[in-house]
């Protein structure tokens, strides 16, 4: 008798280790999906955000004649649609900075772009291409870019050093938070016995 309650309790716990693997691996799947849906609509967001203002652009070239027209027509969208003049008027500069949707790169934010939109070309290209090989947040490339890193890496004819990749959760990377209730997994474990 004594035997079988140590073969049952064996038995349970090699179920319960491998209920934990199996959880974990599950959590793992779920966070990956997860940052992969933020990414996604993040990604929409660039490429929506660049066509309104390509958009823009050209109907403010039908009517180029006019000095005003552009802050009217972006006050008049403003108020249509929902959007402020402020984000209106960042898918102009957007799509005058970028005027090819390829040059848009995938890997950065709508946040890196809204930095990236205050530099000259040549810094915006110097600190895309720094975001993307060092994975910065957002927050690491507006300190790069106070520390006027481009300036200094000039004079020196230096290259940056790619720091040690840290994982980050989606939700620090990305400024606005979407709902993704659905994949939201409980705080404590169950056990299957």
């Amino acid at each position: 008798m004594k035997k079988n309650m140590i073969q049952r309790a064996m038995v349970s716990g090699v179920i319960e280790k491998n209920y934990k693997v199996l959880l974990n691996d599950i959590k793992s799947i779920l966070e990956k999906a997860k940052y992969q849906a933020y990414k996604a609509v993040d990604n929409l967001r660039v490429q929506t955000y660049w066509q309104v203002g390509e958009r823009i652009i050209r109907e403010e070239l039908h009517h180029k004649d006019r000095a005003d027209y552009g802050k009217k027509i972006i006050e008049n969208l403003a108020n249509d649609v929902g959007m402020t003049r402020q984000i209106l008027t960042r898918t102009v500069q957007f799509s005058r900075a970028y005027p090819i949707v390829t040059a848009v790169r995938l890997q950065l934010s709508w946040t890196h772009y809204e930095v990236l939109l205050s530099l000259h070309k040549e810094q915006r290209e110097f600190y895309e291409q720094q975001t993307i090989q060092n994975m910065w947040s957002t927050r690491e490339l507006e300190k790069q870019v106070k520390s006027n890193l481009y300036e200094r890496m000039s004079k020196e004819g230096k290259m940056v050093v790619s720091q040690p990749i840290v994982p980050l959760l989606p939700e620090k990377i990305f400024k606005d938070t979407y709902n993704f209730d659905f994949m939201q997994l409980g705080s404590a474990e169950r056990t299957l016995f």
